[in-house]
């Protein structure tokens, strides 16, 4: 009998595929920042304790002009403690997207679906959290 392949099993094959496209063509490593950190938030990758920060970086990414430069050098300190080491809940939110939905047939189509997914990413958090 064939064992199923879990959804967390088929995120983190594209995850590995997109970082291994990023690293091989220059253009498309424009969004790696928020390719990593999108993927971090909706596979649960980040502690609790993180989470809310990891959440307040996508959203400087997005929409404040943050360069993960600029993040680096303001943030030295945050680098212990902010993996999940716990069970992942793939199933906190309920997402709309997800990484599967990324094209990668070329850059602009790439860099295009990664910033929706990470937009949508933070809203459905965004939205969920403010019902709690």
């Amino acid at each position: 009998m064939e064992r199923k392949i879990t959804i967390e099993e088929l995120w983190k094959q594209k995850f590995y595929d997109c970082l291994a496209i990023e690293f091989s063509i220059p253009a498309y490593f424009e969004v790696h920042h928020l390719l990593v950190i999108t993927y971090m938030l909706q596979a649960d990758g980040y502690s609790p304790a993180y989470f809310p920060e990891a959440v307040k970086l996508l959203e400087g990414f997005l929409y404040e002009g943050v360069s993960p430069k600029q993040w680096i050098k303001t943030n030295q300190s945050s680098a212990g403690g902010i993996e999940n080491r716990q069970q992942r809940n793939l199933d906190r939110f309920d997402w709309e997207t997800d990484i599967l939905s990324i094209r990668t047939e070329d850059a602009t189509s790439y860099c295009q679906d990664v910033r929706n997914w990470a937009e949508n990413v933070l809203r459905i958090i965004k939205i969920t959290n403010s019902k709690v």
